[in-house]
Formats: structure tokens, sequence, C-alpha cells
């Protein structure tokens, strides 16, 4: 059965027919962080359906996006990875996540969070042309918490247990809502964000992070 295509020849038509089906971005979003056993994907993507997964990565795999990859002994088992061409979707995933902050400051019930979804947004909103000395953050949701460390070369994950220049507690739209360079001080005023750590962090974050022009900030007068 032929795929379905838009039928237009134009770049962006072209790449819809690609990786504009529901899910999609989404998948790649979870193998940017790395190789990801089928069942990782799953668990990570729930609630995904298993036939919409295999269905989806099938497609991948046909467009040269995604390889699988059988593990090295003593490891066994069969990942899943981005080629080079599906790495290059990092830019567009990230542009979709600046692009959608402000759609974050506010929670549906029941709308999943992962806690290494906000390591991806700190690396979505980091402006490479303002980094300095190496920078780390904890950002910690009742779900759970992603530490990074921010450098001119890169955005690392860290460790749990790793010592960090700043950590922000609060809920994941809370999180979201700091990374505009305005909001933080006000959600701290509210109670809503709690911010630990070196004075001068915080502000060198909002720098750090401040975001090209998306959408814009919701009024809340």
């Amino acid at each position: 059965m032929a795929s379905r295509t838009y039928g237009q020849h134009c770049a962006l038509a072209k790449s819809l027919d690609l990786v504009g089906d529901r899910w999609t971005l989404l998948i790649v979003r979870e193998l940017l962080d790395g190789p990801r056993r089928y069942s990782d994907l799953l668990t990570a993507l729930r609630p995904i359906a298993t036939d919409m997964l295999a269905t989806r990565l099938r497609h991948l795999e046909e467009h040269h996006l995604v390889r699988r990859r059988e593990l090295p002994k003593p490891a066994s088992g069969t990942v899943y990875e981005l080629t080079a061409d599906g790495a290059a979707l990092e830019a567009v995933v990230h542009a979709f996540i600046r692009w959608g902050r402000s759609l974050l400051e506010t929670r549906r019930a029941g709308d999943v969070v992962r806690p290494h979804w906000l390591a991806r947004a700190v690396r979505a909103h980091v402006r490479p042309d303002r980094t300095g000395p190496p920078l780390s953050v904890r950002l910690v949701t009742p779900e759970g918490a992603a530490a990074v460390r921010i450098s001119a070369d890169a955005v690392e994950d860290l460790d749990d247990d790793t010592a960090v220049d700043v950590t922000l507690t609060g809920a994941a739209e809370v999180l979201a809502a700091a990374l505009h360079p305005d909001r933080a001080a006000e959600l701290v005023a509210q109670g809503r964000l709690r911010v630990d750590g070196r004075a001068d962090a915080l502000r060198r974050l909002a720098e750090v992070v401040t975001a090209p022009a998306g959408r814009a900030v919701p009024d809340r007068s």
C-alpha cells in the first residue's frame, strides 16, 4: 500500500510526508537521548499503542531516519537509534519546544510528565551565544527530577547525586513558565517556585535560556 503524501513539491510538505504523522516526532524526541529498546520507548511514550509504535518505527526505518542495532555481548536484545538524518531533526524538535513553551503553563488533568523532558526543554532553550562558564541546574517536579550542565560546548545530563549551582522546584507547568526570563521572580513571590543554590545562578540561567521569539506569553491580567 502506498504511503500517504501531500503530493506537493515543497520541502515542508515532503518533510511532513516523513515525520508529520502523530507520535513520530515524539519518538524522535526520545531517541535524541540515545538508543532505546522497544519496551523503553513503549513506556516513555505511554499511552501510545504498541501497534502504533511498531508502525511508526517501521516507517522511520524505511526512510532511513531510525535503525535497529543488536547490543554487543554480554548485553542482549535490540535497540533503536537515530541515523544522522534522524538526529538532524533535533533542531526541528527544539523549535517546536520553544514555540509551544507557553502552552505548558496550563496542565490538563491526566497529562503525563517525564523528568527527562525537562532536560530536553533546557536544551531547546539554551542560547549558545549567551553561554559562559559552566552552569549546572536541577529541575525538580513531583514526578521526578533532571539535572544538566550548560557549557559553551554542550548541554550534558548529570547524575541525580551531582551537586548543582541552582535547583528549581515546582510543578512542571511552573518550571516551564520559569524558563521565561521575566517570570521566575514572580513565581517565587507567589510561592509556586522554590529556588535553592547560588544567588547569581538563577539570573545566569535566565540569561542563558532566553528563547528566540515564539508564541507570546499569555496575558495573565
